[in-house]
């Protein structure tokens, strides 16, 4: 029987990047509630499309590696921008609730901003514009995503060999447990779907803020440093696009050593390497500039405004 510390062990290291960021980001925040789950149904709305895609290659006896990473890469960037999407529509029902409300109740703001102490809290309309920016809401879109995905990939696995009397291996990795071959997997895949769920509010910001038809004053080649080496405008969302898609197929692809003997000492070196380099790409690419100006300045100036009421 699979060793009770084994099963909780693979399990800890499978799901620990979905319940830290859960728990220490989104867990407290019923907004942050909603995005998690909603992003969790996006990945299953997005196996359903694969499988029913994969259906008509199965039927043609196209049954390879091809016909499912294919259709599976595809749908789920198809799924994360369709939910960012909504997120944007969303976040402007939000914005125009938030404008009325200070249009309406600018008593309420300077009284909250005008209160004892040196600290100068922040009001409702400010905290719940620090709540719903890019950065928070794509970790917590980032952590619904990975958290389904790993439940797909590796939840029933883990619940298959709780109850086994002996240890599963597969020749793919003949000296180490199933169960930890695909707990390694599901947590190198845990955090690229969170850095490629950031890529995609990136990219779809970017594109609606600079629409095709429309005139994008930023120019391409201009100095570049380390967190801002991707344009600022609709060609950085453009390429933070089409590195969500190459580097999950590439991800993906590595897979498929595992159909080979001792396979594993290749795909999830490669694997690995991939999460990597995508965290790199995020972080070097386009970490300083990630929240839109618009955000800024408009948080910003909501402080500013505190400020002005406490000191008058």
């Amino acid at each position: 029987m699979t060793s009770a510390s084994l099963v909780f062990g693979c399990a800890f290291l499978a799901f620990g990047p979905f319940a830290s960021l859960f728990f220490l980001i989104a867990y407290q925040k019923a907004q942050l509630i909603i995005v998690v789950t909603t992003a969790a149904f996006s990945y299953l709305l997005s196996s359903l499309i694969a499988s029913i895609v994969w259906l008509p290659f199965n039927a043609l006896g196209l049954n390879g590696a091809a016909s499912l990473l294919i259709p599976g890469v595809l749908s789920q960037f198809v799924m994360r921008c369709a939910f960012v999407k909504l997120y944007h529509k969303v976040e402007g029902v939000i914005q125009m609730s938030i404008e009325h409300h200070e249009r309406t109740h600018p008593v309420e703001q300077d009284e909250t901003s005008s209160s004892s102490g040196d600290q100068q809290p922040l009001s409702e309309t400010s905290r719940l514009r620090l709540e719903l920016n890019d950065w928070v809401s794509g970790v917590a879109a980032g952590t619904g995503f990975a958290g389904m995905h790993a439940i797909m990939l590796y939840g029933t696995l883990l619940a298959s060999e709780g109850g086994n009397i002996g240890t599963l291996y597969q020749d793919s990795c003949p000296a180490v447990p199933s169960v930890v071959q695909s707990a390694i997997t599901a947590f190198f895949f845990s955090i690229a779907d969170v850095i490629w769920m950031l890529l995609t509010f990136f990219g779809m910001r970017r594109r609606r803020m600079y629409p095709a038809n429309g005139e994008d004053v930023r120019p391409l080649f201009v100095s570049k440093v380390w967190g801002a080496l991707l344009d600022n405008g609709r060609f950085g969302g453009n390429m933070a696009l089409l590195a969500t898609i190459v580097s999950h197929s590439a991800a993906a692809l590595v897979t498929t050593f595992n159909m080979l003997d001792n396979g594993c000492a290749l795909s999830l070196p490669l694997l690995g390497t991939i999460v990597v380099l995508v965290v790199l790409f995020f972080w070097g690419g386009l970490s300083r500039i990630y929240v839109p100006d618009t955000a800024e300045r408009s948080v910003s100036a909501s402080e500013m405004t505190q400020r002005h009421g406490h000191a008058d």
